[in-house]
């Protein structure tokens, strides 16, 4: 694949359903852009960029539902961008994080009942200024657990891809890969 192809995947995103669903700071419409600016060349955009995946799509112990696509994307952009090694670091740092989650996490992922399905459909159409209330319902329901599972069981997935993007990327930075497979690799 190469970055103009990239580029142009990326930029069809915004009418994939994972970017209306949540990551910490609302849905994460925003994220395809931070995807575009990593493949930019302009060290402040990129760095903001990995900001973004160590701060919304994984943020204080938690991932979200749009947590496994956005980090799938992660990895096909990483693969091929060559980044400053701050901005690397960061993102290397962000799929850690989220890898930590895992534990022993089962890839086989579990179809959402309705009630859960419903619950990603309301809060993709919920205005910005509703979301906070909109988790606060969704959290004392039982779908929540739900999600949370198939959340993790989809994160899982990425474990071959994440733990080859590592290899990929040892020599540019070993410590980073060696936290990122560490954080991968099934207990």
């Amino acid at each position: 694949m190469t970055t103009d192809s990239l580029r142009h995947e990326i930029s069809a995103l915004h009418k994939a359903a994972w970017t209306n669903w949540p990551h910490a700071y609302g849905r994460a419409r925003d994220t395809p852009g931070h995807l575009t600016a990593l493949l930019g060349d302009d060290p402040a955009t990129q760095l903001a960029a990995a900001q973004h995946f160590g701060g919304a799509i994984v943020h204080q112990t938690s991932v979200w539902p749009a947590s496994p696509d956005a980090f799938d994307w992660l990895v096909r952009v990483l693969r091929e961008s060559q980044l400053p090694d701050d901005v690397l670091a960061k993102c290397l740092g962000a799929l850690t994080e989220a890898g930590e989650y895992l534990g022993e996490t089962s890839d086989a992922v579990p179809e959402l009942s309705k009630d859960a399905d419903k619950w990603l459909q309301r809060f993709a159409k919920t205005p910005d200024e509703k979301h906070d209330l909109m988790w606060e319902r969704f959290f004392a329901t039982e779908a929540s657990q739900e999600v949370w599972d198939w959340t993790l069981a989809r994160l899982a997935t990425l474990r071959p891809a994440v733990l080859e993007l590592a290899d990929a990327l040892a020599d540019r930075a070993p410590k980073a890969c060696d936290d990122l497979r560490e954080a991968w690799r099934g207990k």
